[in-house]
């Protein structure tokens, strides 16, 4: 990613970088620290276990934006449903919880499809 588009980084985007260890590193920016190109970022998953859940201070210039997900899986919902409740964050949670649902109903609905069809050969 160009060093333009991670200038652009916002409170709250989902980024990642690897450490001077070569480790991945993923997370959210949590704020902006007093130091100039450091962002405070929340480590959601790494290779190094110990930062998992953990604020580390990142150099701008290491970061590369996520692109927006569209879809999640359960996992993934499940995941963001216990960040958003941690958080107290009561509208994120309404709307992760209604996407869970929503993806709920198209597994049961795609697996009565697929029974069906296989009990119709």
């Amino acid at each position: 990613m160009e060093a333009q588009d991670n200038k652009r980084v916002m409170i709250g985007d989902w980024v990642k970088l690897r450490s001077s260890k070569g480790e991945r590193i993923h997370g959210y920016v949590e704020k902006h620290t007093t130091e100039e190109n450091v962002l405070q970022l929340r480590v959601i998953s790494s290779d190094n276990h110990l930062l998992k859940g953990h604020s580390i201070q990142v150099q701008v210039a290491k970061l590369e934006k996520e692109k927006p997900f569209t879809r999640y899986t359960l996992g993934e919902l499940e995941q963001l449903i216990d960040l958003a409740l941690s958080t107290n964050d009561r509208a994120w949670f309404d709307a992760l919880s209604m996407q869970y649902q929503h993806l709920l109903n198209e597994i049961a609905e795609q697996r009565h499809v697929d029974c069906t069809s296989a009990s119709h050969k």
